[in-house]
């Protein structure tokens, strides 16, 4: 398989490149993110913004007029009493977030927090 262009770039190009309809909302996502687990390196892989500490904690990826929260290996070990969480697969779970206002935002770091303590196991 061919290594994408992108990967391990900097996410900047990736959050300016966001459609005006959804970018605040990421921007605010990343900000969660980055002050949930300051010492994660983001970069891009898979054409994503993933954030990594001792291991994989989450990624952001945008769909038609949304941002998806995604937690990979760890996402079906998440505490989930509202059932915001979707997804099918094995483990891997995402969150879809269409404006700020669906920024749950001590839900989230909580879940950010979990994944990067995983990590540590």
């Amino acid at each position: 398989m061919k290594k994408r262009v992108d990967y391990g770039d900097e996410a900047d190009g990736w959050f300016a490149a966001l459609d005006d309809s959804i970018a605040p909302v990421a921007a605010d996502l990343r900000a969660l993110v980055r002050k949930a687990v300051p010492d994660a390196t983001e970069c891009i892989k898979w054409g994503t913004p993933n954030y990594e500490k001792d291991g994989a904690i989450c990624a952001i990826r945008s769909g038609k007029e949304f941002v998806a929260l995604q937690f990979g290996s760890i996402g079906t070990g998440l505490d989930d009493p509202a059932g915001l969480l979707e997804g099918t697969g094995k483990a891997m779970r995402h969150v879809k977030i269409r404006a700020k206002t669906d920024l749950k935002k001590q839900l989230f770091t909580s879940w950010i927090k979990q994944a990067a303590k995983a990590n540590l196991k």
